[in-house]
């Protein structure tokens, strides 16, 4: 695949670290639902499908995502894996549409966005610990 500002290479070995990043930030999203911290499992939950999407496109297509947009990588993920991407294309993009909120609008995270968060990031991380063999 060629490589342009949106993309940088990744390995299939890549891949598996980005997959265990990913199952990190799940289990931080875990325990900060477990504490009503719902900012930080908000956060938790888009990096884990931000990671999870990298470890993807790294095992199929050898590149990851190096946009300053992670909304790119939606598309990047439905080019590089295809019509069987799109449903949990979906998951990723609910993920990486909150960010900003998250990370830098002044208010908090409510407790119903960050168990819809969460759910779209443990679907997604599933999805795609089934896209790349011998990951975590």
């Amino acid at each position: 695949m060629p490589l342009g500002d949106r993309t940088r290479p990744a390995t299939k070995a890549d891949s598996r670290h980005y997959l265990e990043k990913a199952s990190q930030f799940l289990a931080s999203m875990e325990d900060d639902l477990a504490a009503d911290r719902w900012d930080a499992a908000g956060l938790g939950a888009i990096h884990a499908g931000i990671s999870a999407g990298d470890a993807v496109l790294g095992y199929r297509g050898g590149v990851r995502s190096a946009g300053r947009d992670h909304r790119a990588a939606v598309d990047l993920l439905l080019e590089v894996v295809g019509d069987s991407a799109t449903e949990a294309s979906r998951h990723l993009k609910r993920l990486v549409d909150k960010k900003n909120l998250v990370e830098y609008e002044q208010r908090r995270l409510t407790q119903t966005e960050a168990f819809d968060l969460a759910l779209h990031a443990r679907r997604f991380v599933t999805w795609a610990k089934g896209q790349v063999p011998g990951g975590v």
